[in-house]
């Protein structure tokens, strides 16, 4: 268990001298004391309730392995509350969560980890959030090319980016390309270059070239 201000190779004792509830009760904060010769240091330690049992704390003496245990299960229980804390902001994906929790500083892995943990608890439903990440392109007259590149974007994919092309399969994408012409344009612009630029300019909107011109036809 190397440790900044311990010195090298000396024996260390671990006490646990307090036991506390917080957050109404969903978490358990561990207050340890680390001692080695003239060393002695104090940390408190946030660990769920979940790892507080799987972990088996009692106030006294532990050993260098325990702690170890107990500092990752802490590591795990404040990615946990970072991830709770962004979900409050608005929806996110696991993936796009950890991403998240990652800039705050956290390990991959423990990100990956405090985002699953999240979503067993019901709080991440990548279905449902697809579907009004979906429904926000929609409004905004998008392609199925580019929702599909957002959707990547904000971490959708494997099983609940499958259902893609449910949700889209009812989609009139010439009757949305259409209204972006008339929106933008008024009309199908006569010369040329204006023409070009107007295809380039809806492509990247996510329309294909044959929707573009079904839409253009439907505008003449």
């Amino acid at each position: 268990m190397p440790h900044p201000g311990l010195p090298s190779g000396e024996p260390i004792t671990v006490t646990v001298r307090s036991l506390r509830a917080q957050h109404d009760g969903a978490e358990i904060l561990v207050g340890v004391v680390l001692e080695s010769g003239e060393y002695r240091e104090q940390k408190n330690l946030p660990v769920t309730v979940e790892q507080y049992y799987e972990l088996k704390l009692v106030r006294g003496v532990i050993s260098e392995e325990q702690y170890d245990l107990l500092e990752e299960a802490s590591t795990l229980c404040s990615a946990i509350r970072c991830g709770e804390n962004l979900l409050s902001y608005g929806s996110n994906s696991a993936q796009l969560l950890a991403q998240k929790i990652t800039r705050h500083g956290f390990r991959r892995e423990v990100a990956l980890q405090a985002a699953q943990t999240l979503r067993e608890r019901g709080l991440i439903n990548e279905e449902q959030d697809l579907e009004r990440e979906v429904e926000k392109c929609l409004r905004k007259l998008w392609g199925s090319k580019r929702i599909q590149a957002h959707l990547w974007s904000r971490g959708f994919a494997g099983d609940t980016l499958s259902h893609l092309p449910e949700l889209l399969s009812e989609v009139d994408f010439v009757a949305g390309c259409e209204a972006l012409i008339r929106k933008h344009y008024g009309d199908v612009p006569s010369q040329p270059e204006e023409q070009k630029r107007m295809i380039a300019s809806l492509a990247r909107y996510g329309y294909s070239l044959s929707e573009i011109r079904a839409a253009m036809e439907k505008c003449r």
